[in-house]
């Protein structure tokens, strides 16, 4: 059997900066899939460049924290405060109304459709906001409806899905990140991925001043990028007889 290695970088079109770490991450590195954030501007300039990276596979980053809805506030009142906004934690969602969480999860993907002119490759969500189960609920039926698979960001996210017939990954691996975005541990994720098919998260990305106003996760992606191309990386992976993959893939 063999081993199959998903390594997605999330936030793509968060802003430019991110947009420009993610592609150099795929271009030079291990970055084999991204997830699109549809509600930030920088997403135009995102889905503008995908032409130049047939080989990148792309899904939605659903984002039901962090950031504004996408439709209006009055349409989704139970997601969002006095000003309007997404709460800032996945500890504030669990008093979504469902069809309100469902009605922004499918106008993010419809968003996905007019900037890409595509299906995305999968779904996920910004700070794995689908471990809720209100938010999880809905993005299986979301999924099911459109065929897609999803992030099994949790052992009890992985059993839900399995047990609705979407596909997912065998693995989901989140420790580089952080503290934990260091080059032994990378070289330490590849040499422990097993058989079958594991997605790595990362979040790679150039910190531009957007970015650095609005994010504590800036400098820290610039490390990213150049572990995710360094060439003990790249070795390594060859060495292991890794497949770079990503989401759908035959």
């Amino acid at each position: 059997m063999s081993r199959c290695l998903i390594v997605n970088a999330d936030d793509l079109g968060r802003s430019t900066g991110i947009n420009d770490g993610i592609f150099e991450a795929h271009r030079r590195g291990l970055v084999s899939s991204a997830t699109l954030m549809v509600g930030f501007a920088a997403a135009r300039d995102a889905a503008a460049r995908l032409a130049e990276y047939p080989s990148l596979g792309v899904g939605l980053h659903v984002t039901l924290t962090g950031a504004r809805p996408t439709l209006p506030p009055e349409r989704v009142a139970s997601l969002v405060d006095a000003a309007g906004r997404l709460p800032r934690r996945p500890e504030a969602i669990a008093g979504f109304d469902p069809a309100e969480a469902r009605a922004e999860i499918e106008h993010q993907l419809r968003l996905f459709y007019v900037l890409t002119g595509r299906a995305p490759t999968h779904l996920d969500s910004h700070h794995h906001a689908h471990a809720v189960p209100v938010v999880l609920d809905q993005m299986v039926a979301v999924a099911r409806a459109a065929a897609l698979p999803v992030r099994s960001s949790t052992p009890a996210i992985a059993e839900r899905l399995r047990a609705e017939g979407i596909p997912t990954t065998d693995r989901f691996v989140d420790a580089f990140y952080g503290d934990g975005a260091t080059l032994e541990r990378l070289l330490e994720i590849l040499r422990e991925t097993g058989e079958g098919t594991t997605e790595v998260m990362c979040h790679p990305g150039r910190a531009d001043d957007e970015l650095r106003r609005e994010s504590a996760y800036a400098e820290p992606r610039e490390r990213e990028v150049e572990l995710l191309c360094h060439p003990a990386a790249l070795a390594l992976r060859r060495e292991l007889g890794l497949e770079l993959t990503r989401f759908g893939a035959p």
